[in-house]
């Protein structure tokens, strides 16, 4: 299957160039569960011809960057922003399976609309998150996952059609999958655990399951 990742943005003022960088764990979580990772370029004039042309199987919003809504001048990436909404939308409309994370969560909550808080103790740690009772077949309804992010979501800050997964002990919300779609945003990183945890590993077979394509 193949599966499309969208990439961070970083600016080397040295030699003026704007980068698309990937950390390179995705490519060994992904290609472990038998997936090809297709990187997405930031910079697309036409983003849907060029999504019908690669023919992905689905698609994960990484992390890093800041959304524009929420980011300092240095830390804007509007094309990224652009991409992002786009590949929401396209993956509704083609009924493609989509994962977001930490900020592709962000990108999830903001594009319904949602609105993101300035939160603490949420960066480089580790914490225990409750998992609703039918959210995913796994036999722990509590896990420990990383954490790297400042902005979060509250509950009464989710929009009305996603609904939350699994929530930290603050209450801000750390999975919430859109209703009637086959989306799931989550808060930690996957790609950041060596070996990979066994119900990330589960999760991200569950989404994506190719007989359910």
């Amino acid at each position: 299957m193949r599966i499309g990742i969208t990439q961070r943005v970083v600016t080397i003022e040295d030699i003026y160039e704007r980068r698309d960088t990937l950390d390179q764990r995705w490519t060994s979580l992904l290609t472990g569960l038998g997936l090809t990772p297709i990187l997405l370029p930031n910079r697309l004039s036409d983003i849907n011809a060029y999504l019908r042309d690669i023919r992905l199987d689905g698609v994960i919003l990484s992390g890093g960057d800041d959304i524009l809504d929420y980011a300092t001048e240095s830390s804007a990436a509007p094309e990224r922003d652009r991409l992002e909404k786009a590949l929401i939308e396209y993956c509704m409309s083609e009924n493609l399976p989509l994962i977001g994370i930490c900020r592709g969560f962000q990108s999830i909550v903001n594009h319904f609309e949602g609105k993101l808080k300035s939160i603490a103790h949420h960066v480089a740690v580790h914490h225990q998150i409750r998992l609703e009772e039918t959210f995913m077949p796994w036999t722990k309804r509590i896990i420990n996952v990383n954490s790297f992010h400042n902005l979060g979501v509250f509950q009464d800050d989710l929009p009305r059609n996603l609904k939350a997964q699994a929530w930290a002990e603050d209450g801000t919300v750390e999975a919430a999958t859109v209703r009637s779609h086959n989306i799931l945003g989550i808060m930690w990183h996957p790609e950041r655990e060596e070996p990979t945890a066994a119900w990330d590993q589960a999760l991200f077979e569950q989404m994506f399951d190719e007989h359910t394509l």
